[in-house]
């Protein structure tokens, strides 16, 4: 692997959720802001880096924009204690922090996407777009080709069969709170396309915008689709099957922001997902 691509791997996983896994998971750490300060002093020594040497440069952008992010998830943690949020968080059940939670990184998230528009990049590089929605892809290791059109709805029912066993096998639910899923659902769609729309940036459309250019387009899906995966080890799916689920998932909605130039598709499949998410955090509530 070139110096270049080591430095992007590098700044991917500084920006993902790897250092948190290994100081809670490996040394049974408690959460803290200090990982993402960690996290965001690792980002700013590679943002220094990659200005002074020349041939690493064309990351510059990439770099800021991650880094922008670790400051903004640092700036998050420490305002949600200031102003109790965490305090209520412990107390409230899970199916109203969980969409609280999400549009709180909407900041973060506009952070990120503020300074990649400094840098130049305009909304269709960064696709913020509806896309083509009838755009063919090639169906990985065959010749066939697929307009997303019906690609789309085919992936959101297979991803929705794991994500619904993961669910039932890690998550105690109670079958009388069936009611109360219909009573919330729509919270629960409000939440799933809050959540979808700042993923998909975060994890996706400015990383792979500002990726792609650099280190190629089958490279990017990859960094992107790892951080996607290493983001949920403790958020919904969570742990090791909830990392396979999501770092499989982001290897096809990277392809798809990709081969369609836009968000809807993407987004779309994300939703759903998310919308069952959701019931189960109800069905589990108490």
């Amino acid at each position: 692997m070139s110096a270049f691509a080591a430095v992007a791997w590098i700044a991917i996983l500084s920006a993902s959720g790897l250092a948190e896994i290994v100081w809670r998971v490996g040394f049974d750490g408690n959460e803290t802001v200090w990982i993402e300060v960690v996290q965001l002093g690792a980002l700013l020594v590679l943002l220094g880096l990659v200005r002074t040497w020349r041939a690493l440069r064309p990351l510059t952008a990439f770099v800021s924009a991650l880094a922008a992010l670790g400051g903004g998830l640092v700036a998050l943690f420490l305002l949600e204690r200031a102003t109790g949020f965490t305090s209520w968080a412990d107390r409230a059940p899970q199916y109203l922090v969980v969409p609280a939670e999400s549009a709180l990184l909407c900041l973060p998230t506009l952070i990120m996407l503020a300074v990649a528009f400094a840098f130049g990049f305009r909304r269709r590089e960064l696709f913020l777009a509806r896309g083509g929605l009838d755009t063919p892809s090639r169906i990985p290791g065959t010749c066939r080709r697929l307009a997303w059109s019906r690609l789309g709805p085919l992936a959101v029912v297979l991803f929705a069969v794991p994500l619904g066993a993961q669910l039932v096998l890690t998550t105690h639910t109670h079958s009388h709170l069936l009611t109360r899923v219909a009573e919330f659902l729509p919270l629960g769609i409000a939440f799933a396309a809050v959540n979808a729309a700042q993923e998909e940036l975060r994890f996706r459309a400015v990383p792979l915008a500002l990726a792609v250019p650099v280190v190629g387009g089958e490279r990017a899906i990859w960094m992107t689709a790892t951080a996607f995966g290493l983001g949920h080890w403790f958020g919904r799916p969570h742990g090791p099957s909830g990392v396979a689920l999501t770092l499989l998932a982001g290897l096809v909605l990277a392809k798809a922001m990709l081969e369609t130039r836009g968000l809807f598709w993407p987004w779309a499949i994300h939703a759903v997902q998310d919308v069952l998410i959701f019931a189960f955090l109800v069905l589990a509530s108490t």
